[in-house]
């Protein structure tokens, strides 16, 4: 048995990691029978209900060096930068006799007595640098090789993403890149009736049918397309609502200049009736309105696989989605490819799509959808499985 360990050391607001590692757990839990045994090391603030999600497929181990400002958490921080040691944590992983740590991506200094498989979500840095004035470029390259260095594979989440990291890596290391395309599993069962579109139009302000586009607000998302083709639609006669949900801050940009430009387009173009922006909301309602809405919009110029895409497919929804090569490569099966800086375009598919009644049943979409979710989660799991077996099973000297 292969004993695998998580490393934790993100915030438990940060929705996107902690649900591609529990989707990863489950789909690992569907093939493992028994090869792997998976630890996540959690700060001892862990919320219970998070807790309680990861139990289902792993052993939950609690420790107050995630816990920050804590006296353990304080002493592995100076150990770390003035020492260059993790001992620490290289203390805690032995004593579970881990093996393998995944997804790891920090710089590890020392040198451990476990292999690791590092995880690089994208090089979002390399294709808008504008996007972060606070961060040094080639420092950010640089320690992204060195995280290529200290592992024994990468696993990146598209071709897209590989290509760029064949930017970055040194030659030597090109072959430690592997793509790992995740699946997202709806959190809620399709079936539940605890939610009820009443309370939900109560509980956020709104009525009737909508689309939904839900991404954080952040500058490359681009939001402002879709606002463009709503007024477009709107001045040519056609009512539609859309429904926006995310954190509507982003941590790269000083203020809030992105979600404050949106508002004043709403306002100067009087869309108030047409664009709600509802924030960060409950990842059950979340799933509630996306399998709900008419059709799912992702209008982002750049991803590194698309968790509203991905979230889409699984419930099979039909989506609206900008022409980049990571959503060409996703590949939804009620797909509707536009240009990400033509509004008119956008605004003809809304339309269509608006105006149209499906013949297939939500119902009938989601159990086909259902079906290829479950092909596409044991594919994912598998290839998660034999990566650890390969990593587990290569030679300490290669």
């Amino acid at each position: 048995m292969i004993k695998i360990g998580f490393w934790f050391d993100a915030p438990f607001g940060y929705s996107g990691g902690v649900n591609y590692i529990k989707n990863l757990l489950y789909a690992l839990s569907l093939v493992n029978n028994g090869a792997v045994r998976p630890y996540v090391f959690f700060s001892t603030e862990v919320p219970h209900e998070i807790e309680d999600q990861f139990s289902k497929y792993a052993t939950i181990v609690r420790t107050q060096i995630l816990s920050r400002w804590s006296c353990l958490w304080f002493i592995h921080k100076v150990l770390y930068k003035v020492f260059n040691s993790m001992l620490m944590v290289n203390t805690l992983l032995k004593r579970y006799e881990i093996q393998v740590v995944s997804h790891v991506w920090f710089v590890y200094k020392g040198r451990p007595s476990f292999k690791i498989i590092a995880w690089i979500p994208d090089f979002q840095y390399l294709h808008f640098p504008e996007l972060f004035p606070n961060i040094d470029l080639e420092k950010e390259s640089r320690i992204n090789q060195q995280i290529v260095a200290q592992s024994n594979a990468v696993i990146l989440s598209s071709n897209c993403v590989f290509e760029d990291f064949k930017r970055i890596a040194l030659p030597c290391h090109i072959n430690r890149g592997s793509v790992l395309r995740f699946v997202s599993q709806p959190s809620t069962p399709l079936t539940s009736d605890i939610l009820t579109s009443e309370i939900i139009e109560k509980k956020y302000g709104f009525r009737g049918r909508y689309f939904i586009l839900p991404n954080q607000f952040w500058v490359h998302k681009n939001h402002l397309v879709v606002l463009k083709a709503i007024a477009w639609l709107k001045q040519n006669g056609t009512e539609v609502q859309v429904l926006c949900t995310g954190n509507t801050h982003d941590f790269r940009l000083s203020g809030t200049p992105y979600i404050d430009s949106l508002y004043n387009f709403i306002e100067s173009n009087e869309l108030q009736e047409n664009v709600r922006i509802l924030g960060l909301i409950e990842y059950n309602d979340l799933m509630f309105l996306l399998r709900n809405a008419v059709a799912v919009i992702n209008p982002s110029r750049f991803e590194g696989w698309s968790s509203s895409v991905e979230e889409a497919k699984s419930a099979g929804k039909t989506v609206i989605l900008s022409n980049i090569d990571v959503h060409i490569e996703q590949n939804p099966a009620k797909g509707l490819y536009f240009d990400p800086d033509n509004s008119v375009e956008l605004a003809e598919i809304l339309q269509k799509v608006w105006a149209s009644r499906d013949a297939v049943s939500r119902a009938e979409a989601e159990k086909l959808a259902s079906i290829a979710l479950h092909d596409r989660t044991i594919a994912f799991g598998r290839e998660y499985l034999a990566l650890i077996k390969k990593v587990a099973s290569e030679d300490d000297a290669s």
